[in-house]
């Protein structure tokens, strides 16, 4: 980074780690830029890695010669989901953490709305 800190500035410089940890708010707005869109970010990468389980399988079948129709496809089909499911516990692992941390928030925060509307009918 230039010394002068002139492109930091700019709208499409990026920030340094080093100064993002320096400054609370610019760190607060990364962590949660990361975290806003944890469940659309899981659930769009669970279903890559099922697709990605299908061809590989479908692939496999198809190296041995055979053609999969009827229930082959359910099979197939059954066979994906379950290595995409053994596969996407070991590698998203950070992405349900995130999108469970969200779910969380989310809730304490219309559980903490709810008792707030519920304290307001207790008043009257």
């Amino acid at each position: 980074m230039p010394a002068d800190n002139k492109t930091a500035d700019k709208p499409g410089a990026t920030a340094d780690p080093a100064d993002v940890a320096d400054q609370p708010d610019l760190a607060a707005t990364v962590v949660s830029a990361s975290t806003r869109h944890a469940t659309l970010r899981y659930a769009t990468l669970r279903i890559a890695i099922f697709v990605v389980s299908l061809a590989v399988l479908w692939g496999a079948v198809a190296l041995t010669g055979h053609i999969v129709t009827g229930n082959g496809v359910l099979y197939l089909m059954m066979g994906a989901l379950l290595v995409s499911g053994i596969a996407s516990f070991f590698l998203l692992s950070r992405q349900r953490d995130a999108m469970s941390a969200q779910v969380t928030a989310r809730a304490e925060k219309m559980t903490d709305k709810f008792q707030a509307n519920a304290a307001l009918e207790d008043e009257d």
